[in-house]
């Protein structure tokens, strides 16, 4: 059978195109009877409106552009979901895609959006490549960038304090009691220079050793290139057996997780043999047990900041800016004092 078509519907609703738009458009000009009518007719047709070609007539759509790092992580993917209900809420739909933190990648996202013609680019991810983030800004649309942008005419970058978020975790621990503390990273060695949120939070937890002035205070810092759950393990198994520690900071509430298996499959409790602390406040660290001390970023918050600067700077052409979002330890079950030896 061959795809029904809105004249096909207007046909057998005995109204016109414009009736049934405004019906398809939930305008509150038509009468209930005909609106009835025609919903019969697009149910009997099985007719769905063709978007696509609607916005090239238009020469506008109601779809913003979402490209984030990973979908694997419940950051990002959470994100995602934040900024979906956001931009619904709106009468805007989300067209996502990920990058897998290859700034090559990034470049093709930003083409293949900017070629669908989406109404406005939000860009969450942790890598950056300058030649995708001059064709979005070139592009005339509105665009916000997490962390990695700069402002520009129709640019807004949100900027995290992520290194205000490490300081606290790590104020946290010392306040504890503790002295010999681990850091965990998972870099994307393959994927370029190290990512700014994790460079943050680099500077946020060596801003806290140098404000405490504690001279018995050691630190390790490990790195494993990988996905993040992978990463803590990984780093867990390799170091655990020749250095001492009272606390891992996880980079991200993923490498936590593998801190955790790590930990236990070692017969080490936790808090009671070692306290862990993640960053990001993901969905999974309510659910793990011990629940997982972490830092806060907001999700609805940023949602709204997204979908808000683009739906502005898009009605209103007005130049971008920054803005700035807060970050706030969240103290649960995985932390508490050292062990007394």
């Amino acid at each position: 059978m061959l795809r029904a078509k809105i004249q096909d519907v207007a046909r057998l609703a005995d109204v016109s195109l414009s009736t049934v738009s405004a019906v398809l458009n939930e305008k509150a000009i038509v009468k209930e009877s005909t609106k009835q009518r025609v919903l019969e007719a697009i149910d009997r047709l099985r007719y769905r409106p063709d978007y696509y070609a609607s916005n090239l007539a238009r020469r506008q759509t109601r779809l913003f552009g979402l490209i984030v790092s990973n979908l694997i992580n419940p950051f990002f993917a959470e994100t995602a979901q934040a900024i979906e209900t956001e931009a619904r809420a709106h009468g805007y739909e989300i067209a996502l895609t990920s990058t897998q933190f290859s700034p090559a990648r990034l470049r093709e996202c930003v083409q293949q959006m900017l070629g669908s013609r989406v109404a406005g680019l939000a860009v969450m991810t942790s890598e950056r490549d300058d030649e995708a983030f001059s064709a979005a800004e070139a592009s005339g649309i509105p665009v916000v960038f997490l962390d990695v942008g700069k402002p520009g005419e129709r640019a807004t970058n949100i900027r995290v304090d992520s290194r205000g978020g490490m300081f606290a975790a790590v104020n946290h621990l010392i306040h504890l009691g503790h002295r010999e503390l681990l850091l965990i990273r998972n870099s994307q060695k393959e994927c370029g220079p190290p990512l700014l949120s994790h460079r943050l939070r680099d500077q946020g937890f060596a801003a806290a050793v140098r404000k405490c002035g504690i001279e018995d205070l050691t630190t390790l810092t490990v790195d494993v290139a990988g996905p993040g759950a992978d990463a803590g393990y990984q780093a867990i198994a390799t170091i655990a057996e020749g250095s001492t520690f009272t606390a891992v900071i996880a980079i991200t509430d993923m490498v936590a997780l593998g801190v955790y298996r790590g930990l236990q499959e070692r017969g080490l409790r936790i808090p009671q043999d070692v306290s862990v602390i993640g960053f990001d406040n993901t969905y999974i660290s309510r659910f793990l047990t011990p629940s997982l001390t972490t830092v806060d970023i907001p999700r609805e918050e940023l949602s709204r900041a997204v979908v808000s600067a683009l739906l502005t700077q898009d009605k209103e052409r007005e130049g971008g800016g920054q803005i700035k979002l807060a970050t706030r330890l969240i103290v649960r079950e995985s932390t508490a004092p050292p062990p007394a030896s």
